[in-house]
């Protein structure tokens, strides 16, 4: 079989000519290139590679064989002295990786890299650039096939874990690849191999997978974040501080788990943490995140502020709502006021950042009055921003502003409009534009797409949301048939899904408790779920509305005494609040009824309240 010609490499000596760099170069055939692309073999042959050690594998790489990125990055791992040259290959990628619009200074760094480790993405990332600079394009080609064959075995490897074993809730969404890599430094050139820029990180832990999200994004798109899985690098390093108290860490500051008197039980939790004092700010946003868990309020914002330094973008935007917390829980005056310009400065360096969300936090806040009213006029824009980017919140508030004529101009057209978009992106998008168009003054407004959305998330996903429109829906006969029995059926799958909201519950209640047709009563179900949720003292005890439907459940089991005394307690209650609602007289009408040993019987459809937010 033909062989390549053997390229040659580059020390740490300033770029040479391009007259001492001309060579030829090999050149695959289409089939060749595929196999070479998924990593499995190159121009050289066809058999597997042996498992040797990755000093020799390196020289067959750079004697012009193509080998396995993946044999190479396990060689690597393998390797005695890995972390060190872990270290250095990672300090020198971060180099090349900030050097993107110096492509001559790309050449010796992208070398320095190679010989460190041939399979770097970063490396042949440089070198491409660096001989596309210089006009060698049989150079240019061997590095892009480099390129491609690394990201194709990364890809592939995704693929391969995909299929065994999804992403859970909390490391992502349910399907969502996590890219195996070596480095925080290989997962952001793999990104940028993309054509995105990277400006945020964060570690996520997994049970046993160590993962790295990278929110990444280009002039004007929406963000994308893509999850990287970083579970082999974890694993060696923790092998080796167990075994050596001076391993080096891929951190940009050098550090040792005996620097941190950390090596006698080194696991996960020390290793975030060298990381994190090592200077990596992914590490510094997962240790605040963690913080910010614990209510640990100084922890959360020192690590953050660290990562925020490092141009952590979803740090700025996590300290955001930190200090937006902070303010809501701060009396109204000047510390409030702090707490809120200090959210305003870092949602907008988020937003500076790219972040759709931050766009949609400010926006919702400008519109809320909270920075003063002269910056009312400025949340509209900021949210029509973040909607063009693909927000699904920011969509929301726009259709809810449009269909209540707040702010903007009251434009039904509109608002669908707004509500179909958020509709096509998400579950949640899907519940509220079915909310929309069941309103009482949109009777017969639900189309037939929009059933089938609302019915295929209540069926196929645990949103409560979903299901309580559907039962509402049979019950009404609007759209479908009325159907009793599978409205009631509908209505306790709501309630079973979500037992601790109140909202939710009550709403379930009292329709099983006063319906005016029989067969959806339930009164006893209806009890026993809200005697759940009004079991404890809380925000929902202080409600007039709920304490009303807890004694119509009372009333309705016969039990007129305890719902003479749950409703003389939500009148108290409407009375203390100085009645801002207008419940007074029904409650006064319904505590009448229990007295006389009447329950509560009547049409129990109340307007869909569009401002009610859906749990995902």
């Amino acid at each position: 079989m033909r062989q390549c010609a053997k390229l040659p490499r580059m020390g740490m000596n300033p770029a040479p000519t391009v007259v001492a760099i001309r060579t030829r170069a090999c050149r695959a055939s289409l089939a060749l290139f595929v196999l070479l692309a998924a990593g499995i073999a190159g121009c050289a042959t066809t058999q597997p590679t042996p498992p040797v050690g990755y000093d020799e594998l390196a020289q067959r790489a750079m004697n012009g064989e193509m080998v396995s990125p993946r044999a190479l990055r396990e060689a690597l791992l393998a390797a005695p002295d890995f972390d060190k040259r872990l270290h250095e290959a990672t300090r020198l990628e971060r180099q090349v990786l900030a050097l993107a619009d110096e492509p001559l200074r790309l050449g010796a760094a992208g070398s320095a890299i190679l010989d460190i480790y041939y399979a770097s993405l970063a490396g042949h990332q440089a070198l491409a650039r660096f001989y596309g600079y210089v006009e060698a394009p049989e150079q240019v080609e061997w590095h892009e096939r480099w390129v491609a064959a690394i990201r194709a075995s990364i890809e592939a490897d995704a693929g391969k874990a995909l299929g065994g074993k999804a992403a859970s809730s909390r490391a992502g969404q349910e399907g969502e690849p996590a890219y195996p890599v070596l480095s925080s430094a290989e997962a952001e050139a793999f990104v940028v191999a993309r054509g995105l820029a990277v400006v945020g990180s964060a570690y996520e832990v997994d049970g046993e997978r160590f993962l790295l999200r990278l929110a990444a994004r280009t002039e004007e798109q929406p963000m994308e974040t893509v999850l990287f899985d970083l579970t082999a690098l974890r694993s060696a390093l923790l092998a080796s501080a167990k075994a050596d108290p001076d391993t080096r860490f891929p951190v940009p500051r050098p550090i040792t788990c005996k620097d941190m008197g950390a090596c006698g039980d080194f696991g996960v939790e020390a290793l975030v943490r060298v990381l994190a004092v090592g200077g990596d700010s992914a590490a510094q946003t997962f240790i605040g995140s963690e913080m910010r868990r614990a209510r640990r309020f100084d922890d959360t914002v020192g690590w953050l502020e660290q990562a925020a330094r490092a141009n952590n973008g979803l740090a700025q935007l996590i300290l955001a709502e930190v200090f937006l917390e902070r303010a809501l829980r701060s009396p109204v005056g000047e510390e409030r006021t702090e707490w809120l310009e200090a959210a305003e400065r870092r949602l907008l360096l988020a937003i500076n950042a790219g972040f759709d969300t931050a766009m949609s936090h400010l926006g919702a806040m400008y519109l809320s009055g909270a920075f003063g009213e002269e910056k009312t006029k400025r949340g509209a824009p900021l949210l029509v921003r973040a909607a063009d980017l693909g927000n699904v919140d920011a969509m929301l508030n726009l259709a809810a502003l449009h269909a209540f004529g707040e702010v903007v101009e009251k434009d039904d057209t509109l608002a669908e409009r707004y509500f179909r978009r958020a509709a096509e992106k998400n579950e949640r998008g899907k519940v509220e534009y079915a909310r929309f168009l069941t309103r009482p003054e949109a009777e017969g407004a639900l189309d037939h797409q929009a059933w089938r959305w609302l019915r295929d998330v209540a069926k196929n996903s645990d949103n409560p949301q979903a299901m309580l429109l559907v039962g509402n829906l049979y019950a009404r006969g609007t759209h479908v048939d009325r159907r009793l029995r599978r409205a009631k059926t509908w209505l306790k799958r709501a309630a079973q899904a979500d037992p601790d909201n109140p909202n939710l519950v009550n709403e379930v209640a009292w329709t099983l408790t006063v319906s005016h047709l029989p067969r959806l009563r339930d009164a006893r179900y209806a009890l026993e779920i809200m005697d759940r949720v009004m079991a404890e003292e809380g925000p929902a005890r202080r409600t007039p509305a709920y304490l009303d439907t807890w004694a119509a459940a009372y009333a309705a089991n016969g039990d007129f005494e305890r719902a003479i005394a749950v409703q003389e307690e939500a009148i108290q209650m409407a009375t203390r609040n100085r009645d801002p609602n207008n419940e007074l007289p029904i409650l006064r009408k319904h505590l009448d009824a229990f007295r006389a040993g009447v329950p509560i019987n009547e049409v129990p459809w109340a307007p869909l309240d569009l401002g009610e937010q859906p749990t995902d």
